[in-house]
């Protein structure tokens, strides 16, 4: 069976993960200053950037307990569109082997838990056309941080044909 994202195991960073834990508290509060600082240092330098390229992911912690899937949380929803309006740089940053992906993109546009196969739950976007936006969106947040800090276009353009592989399988999922 081929990989499922073959472009995204050809990574370099593939096989570290810098997980960062988002707090009930803080998605509550509404208050995204304790994401901001652990999530600014990653985009404030050309070398920071390039050493934590592909290798992010987040959980979010004392949601355990609430039976719907995260995506379908609005406190959650709220908070993330808060923190990506601020730092908008996922798709530079995002581990690209896991799910990292289809939650930021379910965090960020609306949609339906479906029941999928095993157990699982997956994700029907309400409308493609607020997918291609946030897409869009994160693109540009992308494209801004490679002309900030002078960073290799070879890496965008590798970067974001993962992301367009990532997208595909992700639609064709939903």
């Amino acid at each position: 069976m081929p990989a499922k994202h073959h472009l995204a195991r050809l990574s370099p960073a593939r096989d570290d993960v810098l997980v960062i834990v988002i707090s009930r508290e803080s998605v509550i509060a509404g208050d995204i200053a304790p994401m901001l600082e652990q999530l600014t240092p990653l985009s404030a330098s050309r070398e920071a950037a390039l050493q934590w390229e592909g290798t992010l992911t987040f959980i979010f912690e004392g949601w355990d307990d609430d039976p719907r899937e995260l995506s379908e949380i609005p406190e959650l929803r709220t908070y993330f569109r808060a923190l990506t309006d601020a730092w908008p740089y996922w798709w530079h940053y995002i581990e690209k082997v896991g799910e990292t992906f289809s939650m930021v993109l379910c965090l960020l546009c609306r949609g339906t838990a479906v029941p999928g196969q095993a157990g699982m739950v997956g994700w029907r976007f309400a409308d493609l056309g607020e997918v291609q936006r946030e897409t869009l969106y994160l693109f540009n947040g992308m494209n801004g941080l490679y002309e900030r800090l002078g960073l290799p276009e070879s890496n965008n353009e590798r970067v974001s044909q993962e992301i367009a592989e990532l997208l595909g399988c992700t639609l064709q999922a939903g």
